[in-house]
């Protein structure tokens, strides 16, 4: 009696496993990340989960890629080029965001912004008012050591990653 997988069959099976696990790969790689661990100051450390057909409305948490004005900055710190970055949306497109000196207005918050890091690093700045386009969000983390668009400015809504909700936090 001969195996089902004798005669050639065994590299059948093996072409189509390589071709599942290819596709499979490929998927996953587009996809959204169903959960993020936070270490950073920005919100809460923690795991966050990825909530499906959620929009980015104000309030909601989100991931993005570095924005490419922060890449600098943020490679200066070590931190990898891949990293996403997970903060609140403080506005929506429409809404009006402004900075003059050290400080931003949003619809909801006023937060600081500073000149320099902690290391003395100068940050990125812009200043004045707009009107988010809207297909722009304005991003911020819950505490003043974020670093968020109050240094980078407004993000594109098609560079959101997902919307998150706090799992574990610690």
């Amino acid at each position: 009696m001969t195996s089902p997988l004798d005669n050639g069959n065994r590299w059948a099976v093996l072409g189509v496993a390589v071709f599942m696990m290819t596709c499979v790969g490929l998927i996953l790689d587009r996809c959204p990340a169903l959960a993020l661990v936070n270490e950073s100051p920005s919100l809460p450390k923690g795991v966050y989960f990825r909530q499906p057909g959620e929009g980015p409305d104000r309030n909601a948490i989100v991931a993005v890629p570095q924005p490419r004005v922060a890449r600098p900055y943020l490679s200066g710190l070590g931190m990898p080029q891949d990293i996403l970055l997970i903060k609140r949306v403080a506005a929506v497109g429409g809404e009006v965001v402004c900075r003059s000196d050290d400080e931003v207005r949003t619809p909801d918050r006023v937060v600081r912004a500073r000149s320099r890091d902690r290391q003395g690093v100068a940050l990125p700045t812009w200043s004045g008012c707009r009107r988010l386009a809207s297909d722009e969000v304005f991003l911020l983390g819950d505490t003043a050591s974020s670093f968020d668009s109050r240094y980078f400015g407004p993000v594109h809504r098609d560079q959101i990653r997902g919307v998150y909700r706090e799992g574990l936090t610690w």
